[in-house]
């Protein structure tokens, strides 16, 4: 019997010593970001369209985006894999304008002119407008969506989150749409906190505290940027990060233990024949 307990207390012990992913745990407390550090970089510039322009405010706190331009990142000086990052965004006046605000994740600096660039783009589009191409027509939706970004796409495809076949540069593959804002537009002159968990396996994005998006696949890593196309006066404020990890779902455990268990069984009565 004293044998036995040993068995069954070293079966256990190895169960919960294996790791694997699950839910989302933070590990340190929550750092505000210093934006100051960040790094500005926008797709190469076309006719009509100029690079964006990213002004800091003086306490390092928030961060405005001035120019209805190009695809545009403001990107982080810190990996963004295993964090949670948490923040508010707010697009000021202009209440003719409806284009893109958003977030980058897995970005890494020089990835606009990168052909193995490999990031996920959360993107949010205020009302749905067809695109001006006559060559590569298409039409951005309005709503918020998460896209797997890949080379170095075209304007026209980060516009309609489309890999073009015609371009073999790159593209964009849209993996996701919001749970109820996948078809709702943001507001002019309203905040909205978000809140981002992204690790090598699952990318989580919740709205004032709601999840809109949970994304399983193989990420890369890379930094987070913030994102806007052709959409100017936006800012970006209050961000902080901490560390996050996983913690095995219950169901996984009690997987592994059956199985190790009966392993430990077999084992026994083999021992004992």
């Amino acid at each position: 019997m004293e044998r036995t307990s040993r068995w069954l207390t070293t079966a256990v012990t190895m169960v919960l010593a294996v790791s694997v992913t699950g839910t989302p745990t933070t590990t340190s407390a929550q750092t505000p970001v210093d934006l100051s550090a960040w790094q500005a970089q926008s797709y190469p510039v076309i006719s009509g369209f100029l690079p964006g322009k990213w002004t800091v405010a003086a306490d390092h706190n928030s961060v405005t985006q001035s120019v209805n331009g190009q695809p545009t990142m403001y990107a982080s000086d810190f990996m963004a894999q295993g964090t949670e990052v948490t923040g508010k965004i707010r697009v000021n006046g202009n209440p003719w304008d409806d284009d893109f605000i958003g977030f980058a994740l897995g970005y890494n600096i020089g990835d606009i002119a990168n052909p193995a660039a490999n990031y996920l783009l959360v993107d949010w589009k205020r009302e749905t407008q067809s695109g001006d191409s006559k060559e590569y027509p298409t039409t951005a939706k309005k709503g918020l969506a998460v896209s797997r970004v890949t080379g170095i796409p075209m304007a026209d495809e980060f516009w309609g989150h489309i890999d073009f076949a015609g371009h073999t540069g790159g593209g964009l593959e849209e993996l996701a749409r919001g749970l109820t804002l996948g078809n709702t537009g943001w507001s002019p002159n309203t905040w909205y906190s978000f809140r981002f968990v992204f690790l090598p396996d699952l990318l989580e994005v919740f709205v004032d505290d709601v999840k809109q998006v949970s994304v399983s696949g193989a990420f890369s890593n890379g930094s987070m940027a913030f994102y806007n196309y052709s959409q100017e006066g936006v800012t970006y404020s209050a961000f902080t990060v901490r560390q996050v990890s996983t913690v095995p779902e219950p169901s996984t455990v009690l997987l592994l233990a059956t199985g190790l268990l009966a392993t430990v069984f077999v084992a026994r009565r083999r021992r004992a024949n």
